[in-house]
């Protein structure tokens, strides 16, 4: 068994000195712009926290702190950062970035939630749809929606590798409660089309017994419950007659049990030894 587990470790050394444990990404959130003609002052502030909170704790990305954003703002007197790419790309590569985020708020829309209606005669009792009658302070009075639209620039290029919209929806007990639930739908779903950008991806460093290590960890983002595809690389795909890719068939799905800073312990049910080492190992 002891010279299982140090067989393991040592697949695993070998793997992180070869350098495919990557270092993060460093984003950095530009001030947002608010043109959704929604008066409150603080809509785009909240989306920019809500922004920097969900990369943040995803794992896969450096956040640069808004402090030394702030900075070198009023140092540098930078304008319309919201709306110009150049000038984006300037305070990324000042800030150390590898990504800068520029954007706006395009809607945001507070309403009384549609689900629900008060009870005729009692001003504290609410009929919310599929739940019945709630007390009032149970209650989330209203439904807010917000609409983010973005570009990501790569500030080694000045390119703009992504430009998309993405909303959210949800309801709060207040206007400001509804924003912030919905703000933070938003930037999950900004989360999502990040990731497209640099996929995860690991392989099988080792098998001991019904523990599976893989060759990354929290660093790449991975957290303990984490729901994993194992896939076996086959022929290769050839274009142009250039090999671009291998073909891959997919053996199983694996959960993940235990994680460290650079490798993760996944376990199986139902698949045998059917997971073998250099295995991929790659997101749903």
């Amino acid at each position: 068994m002891l010279r299982k587990i140090i067989a393991a470790m040592s697949a695993l050394a070998i793997i992180c000195s070869l350098n495919l444990c990557e270092a993060k990404k460093v984003v950095a959130v530009m001030p947002l712009e608010n043109v959704s003609g929604y008066d409150e002052e603080l809509v785009a502030e909240i989306m920019t926290e809500q922004l920097i909170v969900a990369i943040h704790s995803s794992g896969l990305y450096t956040v640069v702190e808004r402090a030394q954003m702030g900075t070198i703002l009023r140092e540098q007197g930078f304008q319309n950062i919201a709306v110009d790419p150049s000038q984006a790309v300037e305070l990324g590569k000042l800030t150390g970035a590898d990504y800068s985020m520029i954007g706006k708020v395009t809607m945001a829309v507070a309403e009384v939630n549609p689900t629900l209606t008060a009870v005729t005669g009692l001003s504290n009792i609410f009929k919310l749809e599929g739940l019945g009658e709630i007390v009032a302070e149970h209650v989330h009075k209203v439904k807010g929606r917000i609409a983010l639209e973005f570009r990501l620039v790569d500030n080694t290029t000045g390119e703009i590798i992504m430009a998309k919209t993405v909303e959210g929806s949800k309801s709060g007990s207040t206007a400001n409660a509804a924003f912030n639930n919905a703000c933070k739908v938003a930037a999950d779903n900004f989360l999502k089309e990040l990731d497209s950008i640099n996929p995860f991806r690991a392989r099988v460093a080792a098998i001991n017994g019904s523990d599976i290590y893989i060759d990354q960890g929290s660093n790449a983002g991975l957290r303990v419950g984490d729901i994993l595809i194992v896939a076996r690389e086959s022929e290769p795909i050839v274009v142009n007659g250039k090999i671009v890719a291998m073909k891959q068939n997919e053996i199983g799905k694996v959960k993940v049990v235990e994680v460290n800073s650079d490798y993760a312990v996944c376990r199986s049910e139902g698949l045998g030894n059917s997971i073998c080492q250099g295995d991929v190992v790659k997101r749903g």
